[in-house]
Formats: C-alpha cells, sequence, structure tokens
C-alpha cells in the first residue's frame, strides 16, 4: 500500500502489512484484489477478523501456526471464553473434565432412633374460631341478642377444646360486665341446650385388656383373647398438616402404622375421619378423602398422646354403650361451665399480686418524682376497681345462672 502518514503508523503492523482493525498477524503480502489467504493457526471468520492473533486471538482464535484447509482436521484452539475461560470457566471445565470420584463406601447405613416422628397439634383453627366468637361478643347487646346468639349456637364445636375455649369467653365477658350478666347467663342456656349430645365425642375401638392396670406393661406378642375393649376422645381433628398415605383400603393404613413408612405433606386434600382404633400400643386415626377415594393415616403410641395433644380417656370400657354414655356425662355443657364457676369461685386471694406490687411501689415511692407517684398510684387505683368488679362480677353471674336452673342448689 501507498504511504499514509499517521494512518499507515497506526494501521500497519512493523512488516508494512495491513493488520485489520481486530485480528491480523504474520504470512505473506496480501494486495486488494488479489485472493484472500487462508488465516493460519487459526479459524476463517468473515464477521471482520475476530478469528486470528492480536486481540482477536483472545476471543476464540490462535494466532500463528501452519496453514489450514477445508478438508482437514482443525488445529487445536487456544482457550477461550466459550472453553471455559474467563469468569468462571475454570470451574465448570474442571468439574466436567475432572469429576471426582463418588464415594460408595463412605455412607453409614441409616439406623432406627427413638426419637421418631410425632404428629404434632394444628392450633390455626382455633385461633380462627377464638376471633370470631370475640368479634360476636363485643358486638352482644340486649337489642341484639338473637341474632348474635343464633350465630354463636350455629359455630360448630369439633372439639372438648373448643367448648371450654367458648365457655372461658363468656366467663370473662360476664365478669367484666356485671351489668349485662343476665344476658350472658342467658347465653350460656342456649349454648347448653345446642351442644347437649357432644357430637365431638368420637368411640375408639381398642384391643387393650379392660382389667389391666393403668400404665401396665403389656406383651404384645403372646397371643390375647381377641376380645374388643373401648376408649373415647372429646379431641380429635382432621386438619393434622402431615399425614401417611395415600392408601386403597383402611387395612392398609393398619399395616402401615407398623412399618417404617414416613409422613408427607397434606397439602390441600380435604379429609373426613374415617375410623379410629387403638392395635398393639398405637393410637391409628383413618382418614378418607372423597376427592380421589384414597386412606391416608396418622399413628403414634398411646403412651405419647400427651405429647401430641391427642387426648384419650384414662377408663377402657367393655362395650361401646357404656363408653358413650360415660364420654356424654363427662363432656357436657354444664359440667364444663359449673368447672369453670368453681375454678373461679376457689381462687386464692386474687388481690395476692396487687397488694405484692403496691407494697413494692411504697418501698421506692420516696425515689419516684412527684409525677411519677401520682402516675403509678393511678395505675394501682385502676387495678384495684378492676378486680374488685370482676369479683363481684363473678357472684352475680353465678347468681343469675342459679335462677336460670343451670346449677343446683347443693352446688350453691
Amino acid at each position: 500500500g501507498g504511504g499514509m502518514g499517521r494512518r499507515q503508523n497506526s494501521s500497519r503492523g512493523g512488516d508494512g502489512y495491513d493488520r485489520g482493525p481486530r485480528g491480523g498477524g504474520g504470512g505473506d503480502q496480501w494486495s486488494r484484489g488479489a485472493n484472500m489467504p487462508a488465516p493460519q493457526g487459526g479459524r476463517y471468520d468473515d464477521r471482520g477478523g475476530r478469528g486470528g492473533g492480536g486481540r482477536g486471538g483472545d476471543r476464540g482464535g490462535g494466532g500463528g501456526g501452519g496453514e489450514w484447509s477445508r478438508g482437514r482436521e482443525p488445529p487445536p484452539r487456544r482457550q477461550g471464553r466459550g472453553d471455559g475461560g474467563g469468569r468462571g470457566g475454570n470451574r465448570r471445565q474442571s468439574s466436567r473434565h475432572n469429576p471426582e470420584p463418588f464415594p460408595d463406601d463412605d455412607f453409614v447405613p441409616l439406623t432406627r432412633t427413638n426419637n421418631a416422628w410425632m404428629p404434632s397439634k394444628d392450633n390455626s383453627v382455633m385461633a380462627k374460631m377464638e376471633k370470631q366468637i370475640k368479634g360476636i361478643l363485643n358486638k352482644m347487646t340486649k337489642e341484639k341478642f338473637d341474632k348474635l346468639s343464633t350465630q354463636m349456637c350455629d359455630i360448630p364445636l369439633l372439639s372438648y377444646e373448643m367448648l371450654t375455649m367458648v365457655i372461658r369467653l363468656v366467663y370473662e365477658k360476664a365478669i367484666g360486665e356485671p351489668s349485662f350478666s343476665d344476658m350472658y347467663a342467658n347465653l350460656c342456656q342456649r349454648l347448653s341446650q345446642t351442644v347437649k349430645k357432644g357430637s365431638f365425642i368420637k368411640i375408639i375401638e381398642s384391643d387393650e385388656d379392660p382389667m389391666a392396670e393403668p400404665g401396665a406393661e403389656v406383651n404384645y406378642d403372646e397371643a390375647g383373647s381377641g376380645s374388643v375393649s373401648y376408649r373415647w376422645s372429646n379431641d380429635v381433628s382432621t386438619t393434622d398438616s402431615e399425614v401417611v398415605g395415600p392408601f386403597d383400603s383402611d387395612k392398609k393404613c393398619i399395616e402401615a402404622a407398623f412399618s417404617d413408612i414416613e409422613p408427607g405433606s397434606r397439602g390441600d386434600i380435604e379429609l373426613t375421619l374415617h375410623r379410629l382404633l387403638i392395635k398393639r400400643g398405637k393410637f391409628i386415626k383413618i382418614m378418607h378423602s372423597h376427592a380421589d377415594g384414597k386412606y391416608y393415616a396418622v399413628f403414634f403410641p398411646v403412651s405419647k398422646a400427651d405429647e401430641c395433644g391427642q387426648q384419650l380417656s384414662l377408663e377402657i370400657f367393655t362395650s361401646e354403650i357404656e363408653a358413650q354414655n360415660h364420654a356424654t356425662k363427662m363432656n357436657t355443657f354444664k359440667r364444663s361451665l359449673l368447672n369453670k364457676c368453681e375454678d373461679e369461685f376457689n381462687k386464692q386471694d386474687i388481690y395476692t399480686d396487687f397488694k405484692a406490687e403496691k407494697k413494692e411501689y411504697f418501698k421506692k415511692k420516696a425515689t419516684f418524682s412527684e409525677r411519677e407517684r401520682a402516675q403509678m398510684e393511678e395505675d394501682l387505683e385502676f387495678r384495684r376497681m378492676k378486680i374488685k368488679k370482676q369479683m363481684l362480677g363473678n357472684i352475680k353471674f353465678i347468681g343469675e345462672l342459679y335462677k336460670l336452673g343451670m346449677l343446683k342448689e347443693k352446688i350453691m
């Protein structure tokens, strides 16, 4: 090419040949109009010199080397971005070409432990119900009594725990508002008529010996008499978050209770209670899905019932009717309300904490400012009035229950 001054110095190499904008390097002279020679040591790229040496070599090609023509095996490429170079390239290449050996002999075999999975109680239903009941009680007035009391009675009580929660919330409201004691007593009377039968009571079929002492060890390997006994429970839910299944029959659920099958997440499956039984020292709850017709199970040792939040009767009965009658007697609304009344009335001095706090205040009274003393004395007086109001409200509420026949004379 001709001399072009500054352009010649910046665009041409020291050998006088035009290098191009991004590649070039070495070889014979080539002039415009002649056939382009094959690139040396790299691949030919018609996109503007990305192959070859110089700056283009870093991006995939190599510079220098022998001539290559079509039909021959291309020379080995230099490592660039596409070959594992650059950021992270070495890691990908090493993991792909030099995988670590798999340690087949380093595993410790699984062993069974005493710390096995136990189902946990789902309290979300209780929290939702408590919020609903408090909302109704806060709106309760004598003008709205019929409508709101009907809403209270329509709330399904699925367990004895729900029943006691209703009684506790109504009782706290009654003793906190002594002027409306008669209204809350009428509410209790309506509720007692609604939950009279105790629909939440469930009978459990068992293979336990009714004559055995509570807590006595049983050898289940020995053949028994084959007799059937019964227990009852007032707190059986179908809201377990983890279940075992699905199975095609309830018999498969019973077999799974004595296997090593691990539970899985329940998901959004709607389950209904199918059967309850105690077999060989295990409580087994079998549930059924109407969507797919499958069976699911939850099970644990009877000795772990309290730990799992499952209530079971201490007595073991020889007949189902006997178990049903005993359960109904022990879980009526009136009996639960009576227990609450006795607990509240027989409490020790309800001023105990208040007196201790007041005594502590007078010890440190001199250290407080005039403003702090006035504030603390006002708080103490408010607490005293509130405690007295609750004590008198308790007496008045018990009297209103007695007037409606909810409490008998001998109890009074």
